[in-house]
């Protein structure tokens, strides 16, 4: 067992039970105590996973999560993209570069999943032979923790909650926190919730208003990974005109997306820890 791995782990997971869009809640609480923070014009419309084959990846969070395919983007010769949900809130997106080569992946988690039903879903994870570690109660305290790992990689951590099942919050991985923070402060106006500092990580949880979350996670131990040209998160804004201004103004490099309507407007811009950012009109 790696315990480095755990200890690292720790603090993603206790982030994600005790902050919740912006507010400091019990994990063990009933969902409908949870207090919200005001609206805000931008929020975390996906947390999006980088993927190999898609028909695996995808029946894997259908058969293992019970998540739903909402949407689906594709594009010849580029990518393949279901984007997978629950009944409402933040989606996960699977998106499978078609000539892009697979990237090395970090040890740690990528995404949050809340579920009141931790017992059936991690058995049934480890029923199927999937890779899968709970968090033993020395390491987790009252939380019911475990990460699990998809057909494609990414280490995905799972939180019991009470409630309804929820992507909870995207987690990129940077190598300067500080100098990533600045972006999405600058970039969107969001300030930190919450920060946490060891020896083995740096990590700042930065609030995007009601909803998923948006974790900025700095390890020590680990040398940076090469990065995918595509997104790992899909941001939403009521304010595109002023953040593509921010960004243009910063000088920092972005595409424009092609879109199907004429009012739908898709950039990405790429922070400084080099993850591409998914930026939409919304």
């Amino acid at each position: 067992m790696n315990y480095r791995f755990i200890r690292a782990f720790m603090s993603f997971a206790l982030i994600g039970c005790v902050i919740h869009a912006g507010a400091a809640f019990a994990a063990d609480q009933p969902a409908a105590t949870v207090a919200t923070t005001p609206s805000s014009p931008h929020t975390i419309g996906a947390a999006k996973l980088i993927i190999g084959d898609v028909r695996k990846t995808q029946a894997y969070y259908e058969q293992m999560f019970g998540m739903k395919e909402v949407s689906h983007y594709s594009s010849p010769d580029v990518y393949d993209e279901p984007i997978m949900g629950f009944e409402d809130g933040a989606r996960l997106a699977l998106f499978s570069p078609k000539a892009e080569p697979a990237l090395a992946k970090s040890q740690f988690p990528v995404a949050l999943i809340y579920t009141p039903q931790f017992d059936e879903l991690t058995q049934r994870i480890e029923a199927a032979r999937y890779p899968l570690q709970r968090l033993p109660a020395a390491q987790s305290g009252t939380f019911r923790i475990a990460i699990a790992r998809d057909p494609s990689g990414n280490a995905i951590e799972i939180l019991a909650r009470d409630g309804k099942p929820a992507v909870g919050g995207a987690k990129l991985i940077v190598d300067d926190r500080q100098k990533a923070e600045n972006f999405y402060a600058r970039i969107f106006g969001v300030k930190p919730m919450q920060r946490y500092q060891t020896p083995t990580y740096d990590e700042v949880l930065m609030g995007f208003g009601e909803g998923a979350w948006l974790a900025l996670f700095q390890p020590k131990a680990e040398a940076p990974l090469p990065k995918s040209q595509f997104p790992v998160v899909a941001i939403y804004t009521r304010e595109f005109d002023a953040v593509l201004k921010r960004v243009t103004d910063a000088g920092l490099g972005f595409r424009n997306v092609k879109t199907s309507s004429p009012d739908s407007k898709i950039i990405i811009a790429k922070d400084p820890a080099g993850n591409a950012v998914e930026i939409i009109k919304r």
